[in-house]
């Protein structure tokens, strides 16, 4: 039950090795307007520093400081700052399942550490969430607002891409299991978790559907998944939230010359093992099955894809075997003759 002292608006922040642009990055969430949020930052092992050298537990312990003069100066509400530091790497989907059991907001938002919310973001969200504003639970389950996707430049400035693909969103309302097919069936809205605003309860929820999981690709195709399929209500909005830095992370690596980060890519066989043991003792469509069966052949061959393109000479062969440990040797000999591959 919501407290009274619990803010609106918890804002997740997951940290992995992109420290460089965390400062930026928590900057943009301690200026928002909104009056009521709590930021939580979760570091999963990091070893990485910005330019000055500073971890990120540095990092936010300056933020700390940093915010309480910037909301003070601009006349706003105190924002409480928390960090959570992982002793060994466990992945996005636990990162995120220990940023959702911290959370003390009725809403989360996700921010990944290398992207910032856009001005009067947590504003935009939530009044467009609230049927009625004095009454948080009368409100949609899932709210989506505009994201802009591009690169900034030695000075700081945003430039944009000419087009967004990791941000799609559907302008309007779905309600029940319209919000699961429309996601699913019609790609009418990505599944990124970052740029929505999400009942944390609904979070909770899904988790107890996802297994403990060392999972790094693919992460927002599981929960969504879980997401969507427990929302009664989605509404996208044209106020943008969100900018998100495109060529950065382990999906825009360019070359792969260890047998771990490897093995990082090779975690989205997870997604998928956790879906389908779900389907088999939950009752979903026959096109919603055989959606996520070819979901699934889509991923193994965007696996089998980056592994020829960025993973080293050296380690070809035993990126083959671990590629075929997680995803099974049968189905990845099939993707292989599907795409022509010689060995």
């Amino acid at each position: 039950m919501l407290q009274k002292t619990s803010p609106l608006i918890s804002v997740c922040i997951p940290v992995f090795d992109t420290e460089p642009f965390l400062a930026q990055c928590l900057r943009s969430v301690i200026v928002q307007d909104f009056p009521s949020f709590e930021v939580i930052v979760v570091s999963d092992a990091s070893r990485g520093h910005d330019e000055n050298g500073r971890s990120a537990k540095q990092i936010v312990k300056l933020a700390q400081k940093e915010c309480k003069k910037l909301r003070k100066a601009a006349n706003l509400p105190p924002v409480l700052i928390r960090f959570v530091e992982n002793r060994e790497n466990r992945g996005l989907i636990e990162v995120r399942r220990t940023l959702c059991y911290e959370a003390l907001g009725f809403y989360m938002t996700q921010v990944d550490s290398d992207d910032e919310m856009e001005c009067g973001a947590l504003t935009a969200l939530f009044n467009s969430a609230c049927f009625v504003p004095s009454e948080p639970k009368k409100s949609f389950d899932i709210v989506h607002g505009t994201s802009t996707a591009g690169t900034f430049d030695e000075n700081g400035s945003f430039i944009p891409t000419k087009e967004n693909r990791y941000g799609k969103i559907f302008y309007g309302k779905f309600e029940g299991q319209q919000v699961f097919r429309k996601w699913l069936m019609d790609g009418s809205f990505t599944a990124n978790t970052w740029g929505k605003l999400i009942k944390r309860d609904l979070w909770l929820r899904a988790y107890e559907n996802i297994p403990y999981t060392q999972c790094n690709m693919a992460d927002d195709v599981l929960l969504f998944f879980f997401l969507s399929q427990y929302a009664k209500s989605y509404i996208g909005i044209e106020a943008k939230v969100y900018r998100y830095r495109v060529n950065t992370g382990m999906s825009s690596q360019r070359k792969i010359d260890t047998l771990q980060k490897w093995k990082m890519v090779c975690s989205t066989s997870s997604v998928f093992t956790i879906i389908s043991q779900w389907i088999e003792s939950h009752k979903i469509e026959d096109d919603e099955v055989e959606k996520i069966r070819a979901m699934t052949r889509y991923y193994l061959a965007n696996n089998l894809k980056q592994m020829k393109e960025t993973v080293i000479p050296e380690l070809q062969t035993e990126a083959r075997a671990m590629l075929c440990e997680y995803w099974g040797e049968s189905f990845v000999e099939k993707a292989e003759q599907k795409m022509n591959f010689k060995e």
